[in-house]
């Protein structure tokens, strides 16, 4: 399967949020994104934008699921916003009925994606997260299947 990537840059947790805006408001039902980088490095902080870009108004809702695991969202689409930092491995991410809504008409997003690789699907948008400085982040978007390369066209 062909992948197209770019990279972008952020400068600050502002501009982290009005990129994933701008994310959010291009993803369509079934949309996987898995978010990849180390601690501090803006996975949150870009998940917050998208589920803003996907209607969600209330920010203050919006909190990386360590513990929960996932928190579900309403907006034009339903968000399942997954955190799997603190998972073992596929099998686990598959123990919470993570199939059901990744496979499902809503939008995934999971965090520390690389934990559980094997339950992404064939197609995805894997985003990589680099901290360069203390504000700024490169953000590497990586889409699996053609219906993510309209969306990396489109950001830019």
């Amino acid at each position: 399967m062909k992948e197209s990537k770019r990279t972008f840059k952020t400068d600050g947790v502002d501009e982290t949020i009005k990129f994933g805006e701008r994310l959010g408001m291009l993803l369509l039902p079934g949309a996987v994104l898995a978010l990849i980088g180390e601690l501090g490095a803006g996975k949150t902080a870009l998940a917050k934008g998208i589920v803003r870009g996907l209607g969600v108004t209330d920010m203050r809702a919006v909190k990386s699921p360590t513990f929960a695991l996932v928190h579900k969202y309403e907006g034009r689409i339903p968000i399942y916003h997954f955190d799997a930092y603190r998972l073992k491995g596929s099998e686990e991410m598959l123990h919470i009925g993570s199939d059901e809504m990744i496979y499902g008409n809503g939008v995934a997003l999971v965090e520390w994606a690389d934990n559980v690789s094997g339950c992404l699907p064939q197609e995805y948008l894997k985003i990589t997260l680099t901290a360069v400085s203390e504000n700024e982040r490169n953000i590497e978007i990586c889409g699996y299947g053609n219906r993510y390369d309209e969306i990396i066209n489109n950001l830019s």
